[in-house]
């Protein structure tokens, strides 16, 4: 038996399909749909939409395969991956390959296979469509173009589904390794990496939907003094309740998270340009409006922040990167608070001649 190699962007490619939450989600219907059609094409009797997942094959929509998974190692898909084309094994039994593999001498007895690989919108190819049948057959051109229309279907699919999810969605398929990697622990909110990873799905989504993005970058003002006067806990306090205002205050798509002590950012998914600085100035509304915190003595204190603003086109993904535009958003945050306290200052993103 011949095992499949492992891609040479493998690491970078588990941590794209587990990026997207399609391993833990419910049975998706339209995945099902995509894997009923193929099987009143072909005929066949198994068809599945699989998934290569560290050492394991998963299947995220299948007919008639007898295991929701099954060892990556004995998989055809594995090596589907490998490539860009069908991959088609016309008769196991004659092919020195799979004539010994477990899938083929035992259940499920495959005795014909034809895949082709699902590329997720980062560009990694995450698994695979494939028809598989107990008889030995053959596959002509039009079969494999009509799959590979299957397999277009299937990643557009994905594409939409498991980059539409809220941030609580997202935040709820995280198992607790990647939660202690992505998460604030004290605000319960995105931490810088988490931040970073959340933007790169937006820019995904943005490209796909063609709609931009708002990016912010804000933080508590003169918050030095504030631990001077108050200390540490007090400021943490201010600190969480900050999160939790914004946050509540956003749309269910839209996303904050706390990306160092005493400062934050936010995505505003749909935002147009024309609106960005505004909605900067809401931050700033928000804040001093809902974070109302007074001394020992009963004395308002007032609490406000600057915020730094940057807008990213739709295409803005094919020129920069989600750290790049967040870093142009920490300038412009730089800089509002160089100028004054509760001030907004928008930078736009460069004109792209390569990316960032």
């Amino acid at each position: 038996m011949q095992k499949a190699d492992l891609p040479e962007n493998e690491i970078a490619r588990q941590k794209s399909l587990e990026s997207m939450g399609i391993l833990t989600s419910d049975a998706d219907p339209e995945l099902d749909r995509i894997t009923r059609v193929a099987q009143r094409i072909f005929g066949t009797e198994i068809v599945a939409i699989s998934l290569l997942d560290n050492d394991r094959q998963f299947f995220k929509s299948n007919i008639n395969q007898p295991s929701n998974e099954t060892p990556r190692d004995i998989s055809f898909c594995g090596h589907v991956i490998n490539g860009d084309k069908a991959f088609v094994v016309e008769d196991t039994e004659s092919d020195a390959r799979f004539r010994d593999n477990p899938l083929v001498t035992g259940v499920p007895h495959v005795r014909s296979y034809a895949g082709v690989p699902l590329t997720n919108p980062d560009g990694f190819k995450i698994g695979t469509l494939c028809v598989v049948d107990r008889v030995s057959r053959k596959f002509t051109d039009e079969d494999l173009q009509i799959l590979e229309d299957l397999g277009h279907w299937a990643e557009t699919t994905i594409a939409l589904r498991y980059g539409a999810r809220t941030p609580q969605q997202v935040y709820d398929d995280l198992d607790p390794a990647k939660q202690d990697a992505l998460i604030d622990r004290k605000t319960r909110s995105w931490n810088a990496n988490g931040m970073k990873e959340f933007l790169h799905r937006e820019l995904i989504n943005a490209r796909l939907k063609h709609t931009p993005i708002g990016v912010y970058r804000f933080e508590i003002d003169n918050y030095q003094d504030l631990i001077d006067c108050f200390g540490t806990d007090t400021v943490e306090r201010i600190v969480q309740a900050i999160v939790a205002a914004i946050t509540s205050s956003l749309r269910d798509r839209d996303v904050v998270g706390r990306v160092d002590d005493y400062g934050f950012a936010c995505l505003m998914p749909g935002a147009r340009r024309e609106q960005t600085s505004f909605l900067g100035f809401k931050l700033c509304d928000t804040v001093r409006e809902q974070c109302r915190f007074t001394d020992m003595e009963g004395n308002p204190v007032r609490i406000t922040v600057s915020v730094g603003a940057t807008w990213a086109e739709p295409d803005a993904k094919f020129n920069y990167s989600a750290r790049y535009i967040l870093e142009v958003a920490e300038k412009a945050l730089i800089e509002a608070k160089a100028q004054d306290t509760e001030n907004v200052v928008y930078h736009a993103l460069p004109i792209a001649t390569e990316q960032a």
